[in-house]
């Protein structure tokens, strides 16, 4: 399990969000995302390493994981664990998108 973290894309729609360091306690690979803006749709990608972008899917297929409004996924990605962090970019169709990832196993 992993502490919780909030990644932001401060600015208007189509903003992506700097990148945001995932880190935990013991080796897991699945993550809670969540979505608490009740109008706008996010989008969210997690990467082994903190060099990657984010795009909105609207020209063609990108590496995003969408997220509706007011909403909350499992998703398993790369192994983050005590030696091992991973990283987080987002970007939404509203202005500040927002999300908030829990590294754990078995949510």
């Amino acid at each position: 399990m992993g502490k919780t973290v909030k990644v932001v894309a401060n600015g208007g729609a189509n903003t992506q969000s700097n990148v945001f360091t995932i880190t935990s306690d013991s080796p897991v690979n699945q993550y809670f995302v969540s979505n608490a803006d009740v109008n706008n749709a996010v989008y969210v990608w997690i990467n082994p390493t903190n060099t990657f972008n984010v795009a909105l899917p609207d020209n063609g297929p990108v590496y995003v994981i969408a997220l509706p409004p007011y909403s909350y996924k499992v998703i398993s990605g790369p192994q983050v664990n005590p030696t091992s962090n991973v990283y987080a970019r987002v970007i939404g169709d509203g202005t500040n998108a927002s999300v908030y990832i829990t590294p754990g196993e078995g949510l």
